[in-house]
């Protein structure tokens, strides 16, 4: 009796799931911007700020420039001559009446007797100061004149041509 009884109750329950629905996954393809990820962290991006220092250019180290709290003196300085330009600089995210600081781009904008010169930040960092010129997108370097650690040896190329080949 009790074995009929549970067969018969078996019975019902798997009639009874005949019943249901079957489950649906939906495919996220079909739908992306129910999925899509959203970056809820409001993200800042700093504008660079130049330390007041001394650079020497990269091409020439009698050329460079020397950052003060107010202006930009570039100077060329030799034997025969001592060259001092004097600018007024301002350091912003902002270039033709667009803001950039969303994308996280910083200029430098050189001005002198109305005149401007506008160079994007590409690095700041204790080892190198790099400036695109805006101009004509030449990259502009320069180096602390006091360079922080040991400076590089460079050692001469004692390979003979003839091993080369």
């Amino acid at each position: 009796m009790f074995k009929n009884i549970l067969v018969a109750f078996c019975g019902v329950l798997l009639l009874a799931s005949c019943n249901e629905k079957p489950v649906v996954i939906d495919d996220p393809r079909n739908h992306p911007e129910q999925f899509k990820k959203v970056d809820t962290v409001e993200r800042v991006k700093m504008m660079e700020v130049l330390k007041q220092d001394t650079y020497l250019n990269d091409l020439d180290p009698d050329a460079g420039m020397e950052i003060q709290k107010d202006q930009i003196n570039m100077f060329y300085r030799s034997e025969q001559d001592s060259i001092d330009d004097y600018y007024d600089y301002v350091v912003n995210q902002d270039y033709n009446g667009k803001n950039y600081a969303e994308e996280g781009v910083t200029f430098l904008h050189l001005i002198r007797n109305g005149d401007s010169l506008h160079y994007e930040i590409i690095a700041n960092n204790r080892d190198v100061l790099r400036f695109k010129y805006l101009g004509d997108d030449s990259i502009h370097e320069f180096f602390p004149a006091k360079r922080p650690g040991k400076l590089p040896e460079i050692l001469p190329n004692d390979a003979d041509d003839n091993e080369l080949e």
